[in-house]
């Protein structure tokens, strides 16, 4: 019997099977990070939900929502002057879970951020928690080497007509030191309400979202263009809009949309600060609030943050006249909890009226179910 040898793949055939491969794998690849993605997604969801359950819990027992930043006590003021206050992150821990960090804080004492304030709470200020932080989030290295997150709450619409006007807010300062001393600009919306002061419905009133991590250089050493994370950064934008203005600032707020969202690429950040959003997950500032604890309905999400020269500070860390906007690594938008525990997909494409309306809670607007 003759034997015929087994032939073998020529060049070509190998080629061919090759590119074949390489094809099956470039079709693939892309819907391999998609479900990836879709499942950070849908943990970040999650997490917001438990924040939701958290605050709900909160309100339970406290007939209120939590504060943006708690007041500091006198002794806090005395030592430090302007001391850093502990956030709404740390009043909700004991309904989240996190008995253990809750005990570890005083909060007769100032929050422990920068290392600048009382040791007695750095312990929970430096612990980092899994559900405070967004999957998605790809970067881990903050501006300042302390626990970190993703979520940020609101604390209403554009400041210009009325500022405060979110679920979360600042208290007042007392003099007679109960609750203590707040060191932001106050006004009638301030104080401490519950469920029934949000009378636009708990579910057209935005309670979280996102923001991406503030980290990377200085902001007056980037531009629009430069950055990434353009919307955890204030670009100047020219426009002084005092707050509280009334209904009547409703043309000068939007025009200070328009011309931040139109800013050319070449705009430098605004102040010699780097970005901090997120960075001291269990402190905050009353007077630097939209870029530690919060974020604003005035931009839309994936925006431009943007300074407004009302606002005093010059190192660029946002007082609550600026605008904030959410910020993601999800495709087209950011995840958003609402005040009566769901969570939706906010698109960046959201009309701008329909932003500003979720962002407060007594503005008078009506939404339809189908506007976002």
């Amino acid at each position: 019997m003759i034997q015929r040898g087994r032939r073998a793949f020529t060049l070509i055939e190998l080629l061919v099977v090759i590119a074949i491969i390489a094809v099956l794998i470039a079709l693939l690849l892309p819907a391999v990070q998609a479900a990836r993605e879709a499942a950070r997604r849908a943990q970040c969801t999650n997490n917001l939900k438990q924040l939701g359950l958290g605050v709900h819990n909160y309100l339970s027992q406290n007939n209120a929502f939590p504060p943006v930043v708690e007041n500091y006590s006198k002794a806090a003021f005395d030592a430090l002057g302007d001391p850093w206050q502990l956030d709404w992150t740390a009043a909700i821990l004991g309904q989240m879970e996190q008995q253990a960090i809750y005990n570890s804080i005083n909060f007769s004492l100032a929050a422990g951020a920068w290392g600048e304030t009382t040791r007695q709470n750095t312990t929970g200020i430096r612990t980092k928690v899994g559900f405070m932080m967004c999957p998605s989030e790809d970067s881990k290295i903050p501006t300042i080497a302390q626990g970190w997150k993703s979520y940020v709450a609101n604390i209403g619409g554009p400041a210009a007509i009325s500022a405060w006007t979110g679920p979360f807010v600042i208290m007042r300062s007392d003099p007679g030191n109960n609750p203590g001393y707040t060191s932001g600009g106050a006004n009638f919306n301030c104080g401490s309400f519950g469920v029934e002061s949000v009378t636009d419905g708990s579910s057209n009133t935005a309670l979280f979202s996102e923001i991406l991590l503030g980290t990377g250089p200085v902001a007056n050493t980037i531009t629009i263009s430069s950055t990434q994370r353009r919307s955890t950064y204030l670009f100047p934008t020219g426009m002084t809009l005092p707050q509280d203005q009334g209904v009547s600032a409703s043309a000068s707020a939007l025009q200070f949309y328009n011309t931040c969202k139109n800013l050319p690429g070449s705009t430098a950040g605004y102040g010699n600060l780097p970005p901090g959003g997120g960075n001291a997950w269990l402190a905050g500032h009353a007077g630097s609030v939209v870029i530690w604890d919060s974020y604003n309905h005035w931009m839309t999400p994936n925006g431009n943050g943007c300074f407004n020269s009302a606002d005093g500070n010059t190192g660029g860390w946002g007082n609550v006249v600026d605008a904030m906007p959410p910020s993601s690594r999800h495709s087209g938008g950011v995840n958003m909890a609402m005040a009566d525990g769901s969570v939706r997909f906010i698109k960046d494409t959201v009309n701008v009226q329909t932003w500003w309306a979720l962002g407060t809670r007594n503005g008078g607007e009506v939404l339809s179910s189908d506007s976002y």
